[in-house]
């Protein structure tokens, strides 16, 4: 009886210690199956909407919730064009804070990703913004370029009058209230190891944007913070944008901001700076600044050079990141004595500039000018969120030297330049509109002149 006692109050005692183990042993177990996995890709599906899979999981008190081989799969949309995954992560480490989540509630010290790689359709994208923005029933319009005018003078405002003179003894403001000081919790953070992420073209397979060696850590909630990111290479339509850049990151609730720094691009000098707010939607600004410099010449086809004595551009984009329909940018460009050799032939002017806007997911460049005594161009575009585009541009020049211009661009046209009359007999214009999609673009060369259909060659 003593034995089966004291075996009795062994077996109690070591319940407290033998039951978590087992939940522990067992929990592992299940979510390493299928039932298990199938259980958490469930919970992510319903999340994002997009089909997960997932290679394994586990949990432990001191490590936290580890997911591996995570993947969301393409939209079904774009499966057949863009054979990987939307997004792929080696392993997620998730720490949670236990005292809370023993009240219910899911709060996280950090999330560590590990090697994570994006890969984005930009038809996928333009499609959320087309889904968001106002419908558009026509398509955009080609406004013929107006040529080169002077300014019109602008009269001086009227002095504004004087205001009142101010009371001798005015009373004393009250003095502002006091906003409560909150006690935030730590700092939690998001760890990213050799992240990347690629924005391509479903329909032509050509990479657009491509961020690599994306690796630090995130400050994304609880008390201020500051850290690095740093970016091994940024490639732009398959050429080296950026390289070994740091960035310094400083989080205040709920504002994460990427602090003013200095970088260079292709030789160029550009001020950035941004903020990320963490609320309803992420809304993102980000300003862009390339000061006035003299920029390195560019390459032409045929041996042909591009210069500039100067060159200074202002970016601006806002918007909130989960709704593209928001999405809202201007981009000024300006140019000093631009000039052109290409084919033999010189081409100098006075002055360029141009003015790019987004709004409502249809980019626009409004103006864009190169104006010379000798020769002109003005033109406009507009491009829509569902692909659909319009351009004109107007060449402005002496009759015979348009005349020439024309027949080089479009050797192939069966009938001479079509030419557009001005008020002066000095100079002729010779006009081409655009319209179509991203895929086939209709040329009209010269006024009232032949049609030419331009396809996308894959």
């Amino acid at each position: 009886m003593r034995r089966n006692r004291r075996s009795l109050r062994l077996w109690l005692w070591s319940l407290p210690v033998a039951l978590p183990l087992a939940a522990f042993l067992l929990g592992n177990a299940w979510l390493a199956s299928q039932p298990g996995r199938a259980w958490i890709t469930g919970k992510i599906q319903r999340r994002t909407g997009l089909e997960a899979r997932l290679e394994g999981a586990s949990l432990t008190p001191w490590s936290g919730i580890r997911l591996r081989g995570m993947e969301l799969l393409q939209p079904a949309d774009f499966r057949s064009a863009v054979k990987a995954p939307l997004a792929r992560i080696a392993t997620v480490r998730l720490t949670p804070v236990w005292s809370s989540w023993l009240h219910g509630k899911r709060e996280l010290r950090a999330a560590e990703l590990d090697a994570p790689h994006l890969v984005l359709p930009a038809e996928w994208l333009a499609g959320i913004a087309r889904s968001q923005a106002a419908p558009v029933t026509a398509g955009p319009p080609i406004a013929s370029a107006a040529p080169p005018q002077p300014p019109t003078p602008t009269p001086a405002p009227a002095a504004p009058a004087s205001p009142p003179a101010p009371p001798s003894t005015p009373p004393a403001a009250p003095p502002p209230p006091q906003a409560p000081s909150i006690t935030l919790p730590p700092t939690a953070w998001l760890h990213l190891k050799n992240a990347s992420f690629t924005l391509i073209s479903a329909g032509s397979g050509k990479e657009w944007l491509e961020v690599s060696g994306l690796t630090g850590s995130i400050p994304v909630a609880g008390s201020p913070a500051q850290s690095t990111l740093v970016i091994r290479t940024l490639r732009s339509a398959g050429n080296d944008t950026l390289s070994d850049l740091k960035a310094n990151l400083d989080w205040s609730h709920p504002v994460l901001s990427l602090k003013p720094f200095e970088t260079e691009i292709h030789g160029l000098k550009l001020a950035l700076a941004a903020k990320l707010g963490l609320l309803s939607g992420i809304p993102l600004q980000v300003e862009a600044q390339l000061p006035r410099q003299k920029p390195p010449s560019i390459a032409l086809p045929h041996q042909g050079r591009a210069e500039a004595d100067a060159i200074a551009a202002n970016a601006r984009f806002r918007g909130l990141v989960l709704a593209p329909g928001t999405w809202q940018g201007e981009l000024l460009i300006e140019a000093i004595t631009p000039s052109a050799h290409i084919a033999g032939n010189n081409a100098k002017f006075d002055r360029g500039s141009a003015v790019t806007v987004l709004r409502g997911g249809m980019l626009s460049c409004v103006d864009a000018r190169l104006i010379g005594d000798e020769l002109s161009f003005l033109g406009n575009a507009t491009l829509l969120a569902d692909g659909r585009a319009a351009a004109a541009l107007r060449m402005v020049a002496p009759p015979e030297n348009a005349t020439a211009i024309a027949s080089r661009i479009f050797p192939s046209i069966p009938q001479p330049p079509s030419l557009t009359p001005l008020s002066t007999p000095q100079r002729t214009a010779f006009d081409v509109h655009a319209s179509g999609n991203l895929s086939q673009i209709v040329l009209q060369a010269g006024h009232d002149g032949p049609l030419i259909e331009l396809k996308q060659v894959k």
